[in-house]
């Protein structure tokens, strides 16, 4: 199994793309953004060019794709026709990611927020439009597509439990005896249901979203980030490979948490860049230092 990050925290924008190889093709989450406002400033213009590049990478493995899959309608896990402020606004981006190809997506009236269904709404129009009719609703789901077994779970929280962000769902590929969990925005976890979830698939290899511990004292409390962080040194004991990155790439504190989680479940904790042999080059977590 080739596991190919495309977009993350750690390769300076938001997004959790991945490229995984078996006898398909698999794109995960084929989206890509910036933060339009952090510490109260626009994008730098390193965040630009890491938006135009992470973009061109994506376009460029979805048109190798047989299959893409779509954990949610927030638009750093897909890429809709009508883009947003700092994206190219020509639906033809859009159109060359999806047409022609095999997809499994969130489903989009079952365990959704609004703002999400109406996303999902715009999203299968132009699908329609574009003739695309191989589509699957995915959640809770299992797919055979040649060797390769795709499981989805259920709709699980984005975040924690209730969250006004509504719902995620994770992606499981086994093939050729191994198993990769891809798990979009389950922050952590934070919820017990995402953790359970995971530990129960023993993948062997798993890329999450670590907690938005930059958001402590504003959308969550202390004890959240010390619950994420507790499940995640749960899961590190027990999975032998875990990539972390996403909404925890977005604090410069990171790094300590990545080591406190190490040290304490003495298991391989990377982030997403490392894959590739990169280091990880943060920018948005380090967007205030631009303008000073």
């Amino acid at each position: 199994m080739n596991i190919i990050p495309l977009a993350f925290e750690s390769m300076g924008v938001r997004s959790m793309a991945t490229f995984v190889e078996t006898d398909q093709k698999i794109l995960i989450d084929p989206g890509t953004s910036i933060a339009p406002k952090r510490f109260g400033f626009p994008p730098w213009k390193d965040e630009f060019e890491a938006l135009h590049k992470t973009r061109a990478r994506v376009q460029e493995y979805a048109a190798k794709a047989d299959l893409l899959t779509i954990s949610h309608y927030h638009h750093d896990h897909f890429t809709p026709f009508s883009l947003g402020r700092y994206l190219d606004s020509s639906p033809r981006y859009a159109e060359k990611m999806y047409q022609g190809k095999k997809l499994f997506l969130k489903h989009p009236t079952s365990h959704i927020n609004k703002s999400q269904q109406k996303r999902a709404r715009d999203f299968l129009k132009n699908l329609k439009h574009l003739r695309t009719s191989d589509i699957h609703y995915a959640d809770g789901n299992s797919f055979q597509v040649g060797d390769t077994l795709l499981k989805f779970s259920k709709a699980i929280p984005h975040g924690v439990e209730g969250s006004r962000l509504g719902f995620v769902i994770t992606t499981t590929i086994e093939w050729d005896k191994q198993k990769l969990i891809h798990a979009s925005d389950v922050q952590g976890p934070l919820s017990k249901v995402a953790k359970k979830i995971i530990l129960n698939e023993k993948p062997d290899i798993l890329i999450l979203s670590g907690p938005p511990i930059y958001l402590e004292g504003f959308v969550l409390e202390k004890k959240d980030v010390e619950f994420a962080q507790k499940n995640l040194i749960e899961i590190c004991q027990e999975i032998p490979r875990v990539v972390v990155d996403h909404h925890l790439l977005r604090d410069l504190r990171c790094f300590d948490f990545i080591k406190k989680i190490t040290e304490e479940s003495k298991g391989e904790v990377l982030v997403a860049s490392e894959l590739l042999g990169k280091e990880p080059c943060l920018l948005e977590a380090r967007r205030k230092e631009f303008y000073f």
